[in-house]
């Protein structure tokens, strides 16, 4: 009998043992993970900093503008022609123009793709230096009416990147310069 004793006193320390690994293992990977911060950036901020941007609204309003000039010209060369005659004279003034347009919608597209890969760098760069767990943008646009307005999407906590991802895609761009 005193033999039975032993051996369950050992099989129950072998458990108590069992489920202190357990638990040890399991609040390492806790703390590990508490250790990673949650941070978060204003992606309207970040994207409105990038230099292309401005190159953006500039070849946007260049868009505008070469329309309506083209528009006012064939406004004005059109007038008193009969029907047939400025359809004639609209398939010209589209055919010179859809190449134009093309060409500042690629150029349009381009800007869009090297600055949306250059705020991905930024953040990945900003995220793997601080050892972030996530990086969420902080608002999400929202249309109200007619209105568009950003709401926030973090309301408590966190730490704010968008000064830190703002000053990497400074250091990224004035790399390809």
């Amino acid at each position: 009998m005193n033999f039975f004793l032993k051996k369950q006193t050992v099989s129950s320390y072998r458990i108590v043992f069992l489920f202190m690994i357990i638990g040890f293992f399991i609040t390492f990977f806790s703390l590990g993970v508490l250790a990673q911060n949650i941070g978060y950036v204003s992606l309207a901020k970040v994207t409105a900093s990038h230099p292309n941007t401005e190159k953006l609204n500039q070849l946007n309003q260049e868009l505008k503008t070469e329309l309506q000039t083209r528009q006012a010209k064939l406004n004005q060369e059109g007038k008193g022609l009969e029907e047939t005659e400025l359809k004639k004279l609209e398939e010209k003034f589209n055919a010179e123009w859809e190449p134009i347009k093309q060409r500042i919608l690629a150029q349009m597209q381009a800007l869009q793709a090297e600055r949306n890969a250059d705020i991905l760098q930024a953040i990945k760069a900003v995220g793997d230096k601080g050892k972030y767990l996530v990086i969420i943008n902080s608002e999400v646009p929202v249309f109200t009416g007619s209105d568009l307005n950003e709401y926030p999407v973090i309301l408590y906590g966190g730490e704010n990147l968008t000064q830190d991802v703002i000053a990497e895609i400074q250091k990224i761009t004035s790399n390809k310069k």
